[in-house]
């Protein structure tokens, strides 16, 4: 094998990597239908890029090495999409394989070294974390690693790094929440507030990093509802903890009117899970806030008039209203 490696000549290397980039592409292609035969369709795309990049020199090239690691990257995601024991164990093993090219890579050379090698951690990590509490530990691991990656100086030219850096807190945040415990809690929260910090001066700018803005505000206020709730009715003063609460689920309602003004829907959820957070948080510590706060998030003029409609935020609306009908008796 490694006499026939070395056999190839430049343009047979470059022949053959062009033809496994088909292949990855139809792949990539195909992995955006998320029925079962689609995605396995796509898996065997993969599997013949990864048979052709397996026989190029891949010892005399750092770029061939990083375009096989692409391919156990994407076997990897299509084998978790498919979901069973048996394919989790592939998957787990085709993270390893990429994880093993990347890291034997000149990572000062190039960024887009560090930033796949930091995805497969976080990717690997996600994975573990999916299939079952126990492993919340390892998949911590994963994100440390992805983390330390992505802070080191080389990683430094990465033109995402800020938002990448965020998803993996993130998640770091919804590893410790599932933990289910009060240093969990306190864990995911603060994870929660380093991932807000990151994405603050891009999540109006970038989607994707609105997302992770979004989804991180989703898991502080989660993180913060049980200290919320076990705050007795009878404290004359509100806890800081009521401030971060509201301030928090404020903040993610107005990104998602911000986005949805922009066309973007995709937010709806979390909106309706922050909105009821917000509004009960508000009846029960400062109702006199929650009449202006129910009409400042139906108010289409601050978002779009399908976003007031939609049934996500219709019923959360009207779940609010009764609230506000109570305390007005």
């Amino acid at each position: 094998m490694e006499l026939q490696r070395n056999s190839l000549s430049p343009t047979e290397v470059e022949e053959i990597n062009t033809q496994a980039s088909t292949f990855m592409k139809e792949g990539i292609r195909l992995m955006d239908d998320a029925r079962p035969e689609a995605i396995a369709v796509a898996l065997a795309c993969f599997d013949r890029a990864l048979e052709l990049r397996r026989d190029l020199p891949i010892e005399t090239s750092p770029m061939l090495r990083y375009d096989l690691s692409a391919c156990w990257l994407n076997r990897a995601d299509a084998l978790m999409r498919l979901a069973n024991s048996e394919q989790f164990q592939l998957a787990l093993l085709a993270y390893d394989e990429a994880i093993g090219l990347l890291r034997d890579l000149p990572l000062h050379e190039d960024s887009r070294f560090p930033r796949r090698l930091a995805i497969a951690h976080q990717n690997r990590g996600l994975a573990l974390e999916s299939q079952h509490s126990s492993a919340v530990a390892e998949a911590m691991q994963e994100f440390s690693k992805a983390i330390e990656i992505l802070e080191h100086k080389h990683a430094a030219q990465i033109t995402d790094r800020l938002h990448l850096l965020a998803a993996v807190w993130m998640n770091v945040a919804k590893a410790r929440l599932a933990e289910a415990s009060p240093q969990g809690e306190q864990l995911a929260a603060e994870a929660a507030r380093r991932a807000i910090t990151l994405v603050a001066d891009l999540e109006t700018i970038d989607v994707h990093t609105g997302e992770v803005g979004m989804k991180a505000r989703h898991v502080l206020c989660q993180a913060i509802a049980q200290r919320v709730s076990m705050i007795p009715d009878t404290h004359v003063r509100i806890p800081e903890a009521v401030h971060e609460a509201t301030d928090t689920a404020d903040a993610g309602l107005a990104l998602a009117r911000h986005w949805e003004k922009n066309g973007v829907n995709r937010f709806r959820d979390i909106a309706r899970d922050l909105f009821l957070f917000g509004m009960r948080v508000y009846a029960r510590y400062q109702p006199q806030f929650l009449a202006e706060f129910l009409s400042e998030n139906m108010d289409p003029d601050r978002s779009s008039f399908d976003y007031i409609e939609s049934e996500e935020i219709r019923s959360a609306a009207r779940e609010a209203s009764e609230l506000v009908s109570h305390l007005e008796q």
